[in-house]
């Protein structure tokens, strides 16, 4: 089953896809630059800030399929200079701290764009599908005594 993700908390498309994508557990999110998503612009100038934006955005767009910032898996980042290549894993590390995501990151160009950002994440299990899991699991231990 596949599901579009669009939310307000991030920037709207600027073409024709969605922001993300749900499929079984997975969400599939567009790639993302540093718009500010209440004006639609990219205000941050170094690529620090512009990295910290666009996994910002990233971000909120996993919340609204139903995960967080730990549940993303995998990012592409597309930089339009591989000198930066230091300055956006700085940025990178700092947002996701300890729970660091699998990552390709290459050269592309992106015109006027410093860096893209897509994602992979896995939705979260719901409580309700937790206590489900947890007391169908509950029902084959007592099978098994």
């Amino acid at each position: 089953m596949r599901k579009a993700i669009r939310t307000d908390t991030a920037p709207r498309p600027a073409a024709a896809y969605e922001q993300a994508v749900v499929a079984g557990d997975l969400i599939f999110v567009s790639g993302q630059v540093a718009n500010v998503p209440s004006t639609g612009t990219i205000e941050a100038t170094t690529i620090e800030d512009q990295v910290t934006q666009a996994l910002r955005n990233v971000e909120a767009i996993v919340k609204a399929a139903g995960g967080d910032r730990r549940s993303i898996v995998r990012c592409g980042v597309f930089l339009s200079d591989l000198a930066e290549f230091a300055a956006m894993n700085r940025a990178y590390q700092q947002f996701f701290g300890d729970s660091l995501p699998a990552r390709t990151t290459v050269e592309a160009g992106l015109g006027a764009l410093r860096v893209e950002i897509d994602a992979i994440a896995v939705r979260l299990r719901t409580p309700r599908l937790q206590r489900a899991a947890s007391k169908q699991a509950s029902g084959k231990a007592r099978k098994r005594r």
